[in-house]
């Protein structure tokens, strides 16, 4: 107890520290609020679900999986640590802002640091990896300036963060170069490695228990519902060689052409606007639905429930979202 307030009263884990930032709220207060406030979203699961989907069916699967491997393993990662550390947020706590787990490490900062380097390494364009070092640099200052985190979740966060990407980086180019013609994984052996995958990613689940606080309960949702959607990309990794025609196991977008009316000009927006319209009704039914569904339901805490919910979503747009593209005009608006 005496550590835990030692820690709690200094530099690392003090309200002085995050209250000194505030120092510039009468000039750029409005700014970094509202730079603060994207963060937070920037970080959010539905933003990384938009984005994964977003690089999957517009730029390349292969990125796609390498970017859902980052940051998914970060996620389960950051969570088991903020479970089993049990490090408290700052008091009093932003309503404005929905986060009930642990505060140590900051798995915004820990999830930037891995997501954002990993585009920045295999986007070789200037503005985009400025773009990243921004927003990795600014969401430690932003989580400390809306008093979600103290600096010492944030360090510990970002560093670990650079270390999660450096493993990542190290076993992509080993395992999954960037050459690699193969996106898709082709075994025999698919049934034994879903069960395989199910299991690793549901054991987490065993940590359940009636009688943890809210901040564990939220701690150990986090990390089944990042360990749901890895397995959902897995099996779906698994499985769509098995049902999908040679062709379609990769794909990018048509040539874009700024001149309206030309042949080109019409390819690519058809090719845009199909894509999305499949994307979007298969996250309806299989992420939107069921976790209104889910929510008025007395199993709206359940960790099985919301683990098997991530796993559905993860599995419906690694698979079914380009077979129904596959269907549909032979296929014409999934080709290169």
């Amino acid at each position: 107890m005496n550590e835990l307030l030692l820690a709690q009263n200094s530099l690392w884990f003090s309200s002085q520290t995050l209250d000194s930032l505030h120092i510039w709220d009468p000039s750029l207060g409005g700014v970094f609020l509202l730079i603060s406030t994207i963060c937070h979203f920037l970080g959010g699961s539905s933003f990384f679900l938009g984005l994964i989907s977003f690089v999957y069916i517009y730029f390349r699967p292969k990125l796609a999986f390498e970017l859902s491997l980052g940051l998914l393993t970060s996620a389960v990662m950051v969570s088991l640590l903020k479970f089993y550390l049990e490090s408290p947020r700052p008091f009093p706590y932003p309503e404005a802002f929905d986060e009930k787990a642990f505060g140590l490490p900051s798995g915004h900062v820990y999830s930037a640091v891995v997501v954002w380097g990993l585009l920045a390494f295999r986007i070789p364009k200037l503005w985009f990896r400025i773009l990243s070092i921004f927003i990795i640099v600014f969401m430690p200052f932003s989580r400390m300036y809306l008093k979600v985190h103290y600096l010492g979740d944030v360090s510990l966060g970002f560093a670990l963060g650079v270390i999660h990407l450096t493993i990542l980086l190290l076993l992509l180019n080993r395992f999954y170069p960037k050459d690699s013609i193969k996106t898709f994984l082709h075994t025999e052996n698919y049934r034994t490695l879903s069960l395989f995958g199910i299991v690793i990613t549901l054991s987490p689940i065993v940590l359940d228990s009636p009688f943890l606080s809210v901040e564990h309960h939220h701690s150990l949702s986090g990390v089944l519902m990042a360990s749901g959607a890895l397995a959902g990309f897995w099996l779906g990794i698994l499985f769509y060689p098995r049902f999908s025609k040679p062709e379609f196991l990769d794909w990018s977008l048509p040539p874009f052409s700024f001149f309206y009316g030309t042949k080109e000009f019409r390819i690519f927006w058809n090719t845009v606007l199909v894509r999305l319209l499949v994307l979007v009704i298969v996250i309806l039914l299989l992420y939107v639905l069921p976790g209104i569904l889910i929510k008025k339901s007395i199993w709206k805490d359940d960790l099985f429930l919301r683990y098997i919910r991530y796993l559905v979503v993860g599995f419906g747009l690694v698979f079914f979202v380009p077979l129904v593209l596959q269907k549909i005009q032979k296929g014409k608006f999934l080709q290169n």
